[in-house]
């Protein structure tokens, strides 16, 4: 593994190892935090645009290098994920700049993809699940950048034209703000290609602001026509580097849903408190969160008493950690899996050399390091409106 930075500033990121595939991710640094709020969702509608590029066939391309793709938003990047046979790598490098550096779309596609989207918020605010975990966030940082939902809302969104989304893409879409990582069986030809291509790219990104994330009511209760009760409570934690707590984020939140022996199954499904349930997080910067979000659980208190005991800080047992050693082997040896985890702790900063060993050690801490490092916690709640 090995890693270098262009002379246009561009980071590149190269994990060879045996692989049947070859996985492309690049990660462009800005995300729902660096929006103009009044546009919230602006990057995750660019997302959607950057495969329809006109008179070519995305898709269809990635299927004839025998792949797939991927891409999704971020608060602080946007991250476009290839993965393919072996012996395609370059055609992924290929494909991955070309969809990079186009900045021309066409306003029926901008339609239809902004519709889509549209149905998909209003899907958000009717689907209980979703929307108390936006109500956590909305409890815990108030009407903030942070409090702000990553896709937007109907109103922000359909206020975005085509215009401002390619200002937007040309205005970020940088070298010196993108991070370019290749894993699996790439050859040298592929980095070569890589080199040549990618650092044409010029430009600067603006300066970024810092996001603001206010304190919230620190309760929200929603009454509404469900059958259960949904609830989701919301961890403010202290942040000494962002790559570090991302790491430590990603262990608590791997013992705590994780399996059939997770704290999570623990409280919540064995008593019968609720069956589903799931965990959010993240860290931009000096700020970070853990959410932990119940589905149609029997009683709002029920909940409540389950999600606490369940973030009780302790360190796992030991058949938890070989668990962990398994789930990150398997996510290790994919090729696509490997570069996107690569390409969001370099965004946060860490050394994708390191990255393994910053995960296992978090591991090891489970939700122990929890003690002492909560800063402020919030609570939401929709419960049936009779």
């Amino acid at each position: 593994m090995r890693s270098l930075v262009l002379d246009n500033g561009l980071t590149v990121i190269l994990d060879r190892f045996e692989s049947p595939t070859a996985a492309v991710v690049v990660a462009v640094g800005v995300g729902s935090l660096f929006e103009p709020r009044e546009r919230r969702g602006m990057t995750h509608v660019l997302e959607h645009m950057l495969f329809r590029v006109p008179g070519f066939d995305v898709d269809e391309t990635v299927e004839s290098l025998g792949g797939s793709d991927n891409a999704y938003t971020k608060r602080d990047a946007l991250v476009i994920a290839f993965e393919a046979l072996s012996e395609s790598a370059s055609g992924l490098v290929e494909l991955a700049c070309r969809l990079y550096t186009n900045d021309r779309y066409a306003e029926e596609d901008f339609r239809r993809e902004l519709n889509a989207i549209m149905s998909e918020l209003r899907q958000v605010r009717e689907e209980p699940s979703e929307r108390v975990g936006e109500l956590g966030l909305k409890a815990a940082f108030g009407d903030s950048e942070w409090g702000d939902p990553i896709s937007g809302t109907p109103e922000t969104v359909s206020a975005i034209t085509l215009r401002d989304l390619v200002e937007f893409k040309r205005e970020w879409f940088t070298p010196d703000n993108t991070i370019l990582v290749m894993t699996g069986a790439f050859d040298d030809n592929a980095v070569k290609l890589a080199v040549e291509l990618f650092g044409r790219l010029g430009g600067t990104a603006p300066r970024k602001r810092k996001p603001s994330a206010l304190s919230g009511p620190r309760a929200i209760l929603e009454r509404r026509d469900v059958d259960g009760v949904y609830y989701a409570r919301v961890l403010r934690v202290s942040v000494d580097s962002p790559a570090r707590t991302l790491a430590l984020l990603h262990g608590a939140a791997f013992h705590l849903e994780a399996g059939p022996k997770s704290l999570l199954f623990d409280a919540v499904r064995v008593p019968g408190v609720a069956y589903s349930y799931y965990v959010d997080y993240d860290v931009v910067d000096d700020v970070a969160y853990l959410e932990v979000a119940v589905e149609s659980a029997e009683s709002l208190e029920a909940a409540r008493a389950a999600v606490l005991e369940a973030l009780r800080p302790r360190r796992p047992a030991g058949y938890r950690l070989r668990y962990y050693e398994y789930s990150w082997r398997l996510t290790w040896r994919s090729a696509a899996s490997r570069a996107m985890m690569m390409a969001e702790y370099a965004i946060k900063g860490g050394s994708p050399k390191l990255m393994a060993e910053e995960f296992s050690k978090a591991a090891e801490l489970g939700t122990a390091w929890l003690e002492g490092r909560v800063v402020k916690e919030a609570e939401a709640a929709i419960v049936p409106a009779s």
